[in-house]
């Protein structure tokens, strides 16, 4: 009798071992492959996952995701530092219900063959809809304006010719261009500027040069551009 009491207890503690232990290690494994499908390549991806109580992870569950990384890369970024967490996950699925955290040190490789630096995306929201925001400072956003109108024009235009004003204004004085263009983001989520006399100018396209579909864009006191949408992408591969 003791024997099978014995048994029956070493039992119960495998199990329960593997529940506490070994779950969520299978769960942060098959998490690991998801994010590396969605894109997201490191060589120090670390992904942690928890669930109170623990079993919840045998119905493929979790409370809490997160996802860190350094010198990463995600489509197109180049990522110094990722850091997001994910609430009540659908392995499965792989979805989650929640996300918030941040990509720091971005730089966008090529943007109008300039490379464009971005100290923070935000993400936030969760569901079908993952909210991205940054805001791209003042020179460089001159610099962006600038290559855009002179692609569509083939003019060369400097960067001192582009003057950003709130709250969604872009003044040009130069290269036989002198007028006000209107920022906005048009039906793909692409970044425009309607000059007079031109027309539309694609700035950023959405999906392509950035991984994110804009839905809103205003300029901020200091000439920066605050660019706000949704990402284009699933972070868990689903």
């Amino acid at each position: 009798m003791r024997g099978c009491l014995f048994t029956i207890v070493l039992a119960l503690v495998v199990v329960a071992l593997i529940v506490v232990v070994g779950l969520p290690a299978v769960a942060a494994g098959v998490l690991t492959a998801g994010v590396r499908a969605a894109g997201l390549q490191a060589n120090d991806i670390t992904v942690n996952v928890t669930s109170d109580p623990p079993w919840d992870l045998v119905g493929l569950r979790a409370d809490r995701v997160r996802v860190r990384a350094t010198s990463a890369t995600f489509h197109t970024l180049q990522i110094g530092a990722l850091d997001v967490t994910l609430q009540d996950v659908v392995l499965l699925d792989r979805t989650a219900a929640g996300v918030n955290g941040q990509l720091t040190g971005v730089t966008v490789p090529n943007i109008g063959g300039h490379p464009l630096g971005l100290a923070v995306i935000t993400l936030g929201g969760g569901g079908s809809a993952v909210t991205a925001s940054t805001t791209v400072a003042a020179v460089d956003a001159q610099t962006l304006v600038a290559s855009g109108i002179s692609s569509a024009t083939g003019l060369t235009l400097p960067i001192t010719a582009v003057h950003l004003a709130a709250p969604n204004k872009v003044i040009v004085k130069a290269a036989g261009l002198t007028g006000t263009a209107t920022l906005s983001v048009d039906a793909a989520g692409s970044l425009e500027a309607a000059l007079p006399g031109v027309g539309p100018i694609t700035v950023l396209r959405a999906g392509g040069d950035l991984p994110i579909r804009l839905t809103s864009v205003r300029v901020d006191a200091s000439g920066g551009l605050v660019l706000a949408g949704v990402l284009a992408v699933s972070l868990l591969g689903g």
